[in-house]
């Protein structure tokens, strides 16, 4: 299995910001404040002063507009960041599992699509519509959030339901792993099989050995699905946001 301080590496890969500052060993990153994990720190070494950074980080996020936020791991540096954050009052959220499997078993304890899944390099226009009308924010950030999806290689699963799309995922390609994000299948056509569709396309046409993906703790169903697939917990994380 992949480690968990790895595993922050490469969900950092695979859903990139659009700048980040690297302060002795934490990663500020920014993009407009669109999306938690692009517009919070990754702790991914303990700077010299910690206090010292903390109020560098502040300071810029809040000069960019962005509530200062950190990932939190367990490969977290300092090790009680978390401690001091909550000190600070940052404020818990998004309780996160990240899970992994080996490809080859996931598509072992899947049947095969009963329906069309369209694989592709780049996301449709039905693709970002479906994605935006589950997962959006509000019209003023989709360009942005958008763009995130064009800063690594992935491939684009849909299963097309005339010029639109019933469900939609993206698998990012990532070193040799793959991660698993924006699955996504529209309310009228759930309970049909089309997530396990989608991912089954997605593995099929990846050239990897192992894939992973974060869920939320307490969403039920989604966990549900993944222990079916043979995920296991690898890692965990939350955020911590000043309000």
């Amino acid at each position: 299995m992949i480690a968990e301080a790895r595993m922050d590496a490469l969900m950092n890969q695979g859903w990139q910001a659009a700048d980040s500052t690297e302060l002795d060993g934490w990663l500020i990153r920014r993009n407009a404040g669109v999306t938690l994990r692009a517009n919070s720190v990754l702790p991914a070494s303990a700077p010299f002063d910690v206090d010292r950074a903390l109020e560098y980080v502040e300071n810029l996020y809040v000069a960019y507009g962005i509530q200062p936020s950190f990932q939190i791991s367990p490969a977290v540096q300092p090790s009680d960041l978390d401690a001091h954050l909550e000190a600070r009052g940052y404020e818990v959220r998004n309780p996160t599992l990240v899970q992994c499997a080996a490809i080859s078993d996931v598509l072992a304890k899947l049947p095969a699509p009963a329906v069309d899944v369209n694989i592709s390099t780049t996301p449709s226009a039905s693709w970002t519509d479906c994605w935006w009308s589950i997962d959006g924010r509000g019209d003023d950030t989709r360009a942005t959030a958008e763009q995130i999806l064009g800063r690594g290689n992935a491939l684009y699963a849909t299963v097309p339901d005339g010029d639109q799309a019933q469900a939609i995922g993206r698998l990012a390609l990532v070193d040799d792993t793959a991660g698993l994000y924006c699955l996504a299948v529209d309310k009228r056509f759930r309970r049909q099989g089309l997530a396990s569709a989608v991912i089954h396309g997605l593995l099929q046409a990846a050239t990897v050995n192992w894939v992973w993906l974060s869920v939320l703790e307490d969403n039920a169903p989604a966990r549900t699905l993944y222990d079916r697939l043979g995920f296991q917990t690898v890692s965990r994380y939350h955020y911590r946001v000043r309000p």
